[in-house]
This record gives C-alpha cells, sequence and structure tokens, in this order.
C-alpha cells in the first residue's frame, strides 16, 4: 500500500449528495474481473460522468480539462451511502484519486477507503462549501493535506483541522494493512503451526492450504 503522509494535488468538486455505491461503481461494472489494465477506472461515477451514449458530459466538473489530473475529490455529504460493495473504494482508487474531502461518509464505505490506502476527510459543511467555491473560481487550484499534523490547506491558504483515527493514521503514513500488520508475527505463526502440526498431524498445515496443495 502506498504510503500517505502529504499530498498537495489538484482537486475537483463534486456537489451532489448522497452519491451511493451503486454510483460511484454501477453494479454492471461488477462482472469485470479487476486486475492490472482492467481496473474500474471506465467505472467510477460513470452515469454521472457519460450520457448512456457513453460520450462524456462536459458540464460535469470531472470532465473539465482543469480537473484532469485531479487526486483530490470534494463531495458533498453522505458520500458512499448504499452497499457496501467494497468495489467502490478500488473504482475511486483505479480513476487516480488519493483522498476524499467531504461533511460526511458512508460507515462502511469510510472504512474500506482506510482499508485500501483512500483517505476520507471530514470537514464542516460551511467548510466544505467553502472550498468548492475556491475550486470553482479557481479551476485547477490545488488543495493539500498533511495527514501528520491532520491539516487539510485550502487554495487561499487557510487551514483547516480534522480527526481521524490515530491506529489509522499510522497505517496510512506507514502504508501497511492488515496483511502486513499480521505479517509481522510470522515467526510465532509459524511456530504456532509447527506446534500444531506436530501435535495434530491429521489437520492440514494452513500453509498447503493456501498454497493449493
Amino acid at each position: 500500500m502506498l504510503p500517505f503522509t502529504v499530498l498537495t494535488a489538484v482537486a475537483v468538486p463534486l456537489e451532489i449528495a448522497k452519491i451511493d455505491t451503486g454510483m460511484i461503481l454501477p453494479g454492471r461494472f461488477m462482472r469485470r474481473h479487476r486486475r492490472p489494465g482492467h481496473d474500474y477506472s471506465e467505472a467510477f461515477l460513470h452515469d454521472l460522468r457519460f450520457d448512456e451514449k457513453g460520450v462524456p458530459r462536459p458540464e460535469f466538473a470531472m470532465n473539465m480539462p482543469a480537473y484532469a489530473k485531479a487526486e483530490i475529490l470534494v463531495t458533498d455529504s453522505d458520500f458512499g451511502c448504499g452497499s457496501s460493495r467494497e468495489g467502490a473504494a478500488y473504482a475511486v482508487m483505479d480513476y487516480g484519486l488519493r483522498a476524499l474531502i467531504g461533511p460526511s461518509f458512508a460507515e462502511i464505505f469510510y472504512g474500506n477507503c482506510l482499508q485500501n490506502g483512500l483517505l476520507p476527510v471530514t470537514l464542516p459543511e460551511p467548510v466544505v462549501h467553502d472550498l468548492w467555491a475556491q475550486l470553482r473560481n479557481t479551476p485547477g487550484a490545488t488543495i493539500t493535506i498533511d495527514l501528520p499534523n491532520q491539516q487539510v490547506i485550502a487554495p487561499d491558504g487557510s487551514a483547516h483541522a480534522f480527526e481521524i483515527n490515530q491506529l489509522r493514521k499510522e497505517r496510512l503514513v506507514l502504508g501497511i494493512d492488515d496483511i502486513d500488520v499480521t505479517l509481522e508475527h510470522r515467526a510465532a505463526i509459524d511456530a504456532f503451526e509447527a506446534k500444531r502440526q506436530q501435535a495434530y498431524p491429521w489437520l492440514p498445515n494452513a500453509a498447503h492450504v493456501l498454497a493449493g496443495h
């Protein structure tokens, strides 16, 4: 997982409330097997970004040239509500975004983002509305997210503090996930497996199961 410390990037406003996971990643795209070169980048917010013929909607902010390199999405309230599909977080990341800023996020979606190295930042609604105004007035403007110091620096230079669980923060800064944390205990796991195999030799060895033997 890519470490997240300080990100300064173009930010794009998305002034639509209650965008659910079915809008973030329409179900018809989930039939695809996600792999390098065949990800969910096209699927991300597909029906908002494209019309029924697949033509990009020129009035939609994310299709405007000024926001083409955006890595931060400034959303409205309840972003990620709806189903618990983890693919919604994958779609956000596959599009090239590294962080989201909004007044609120659905709880499961919020957790899925953090689990996959995507930072969702919650700020008060008036602050988010002010960020939208700044981004509209200066398309292509950048926002800085300083995770170690838990601050968002707006285009006008104003600083806004945000809260985040300290364990989640540490994992993002280090770029580690649950698997990495588990593997820190590899020696203890191996010792347990060896002891169990000796005591119960008729049980399959976990390493063999994982290897498909």
